[in-house]
């Protein structure tokens, strides 16, 4: 999953490099907008889901998915 979103913040934010999975999304440019793209497309994807808010909570790739293994296993 980490590669799947490495590739939608890629395209969402406009970036040349794929991102590291400790950089911050907020560094790299990222706003609540764009956060709702990347929370759509990645369900798109996956069939997982992650709300806006997480981005705030967990702002890097790999505290998101991490957060999504967490939270399937409740």
């Amino acid at each position: 999953m980490k590669e799947v979103m490495k590739k939608i913040w890629q395209d969402v934010l406009k970036l040349e490099l794929m991102p590291d999975e400790d950089e911050s999304f907020f560094d790299l440019g990222g706003n609540s907008y764009l956060a709702a793209q990347i929370c759509q497309d990645f369900e798109e994807e996956t069939g997982k889901s992650i709300e806006i808010t997480d981005f705030y909570e967990y702002e890097t790739i790999a505290k998101l998915i991490d957060s999504v293994g967490k939270s399937e296993e409740e």
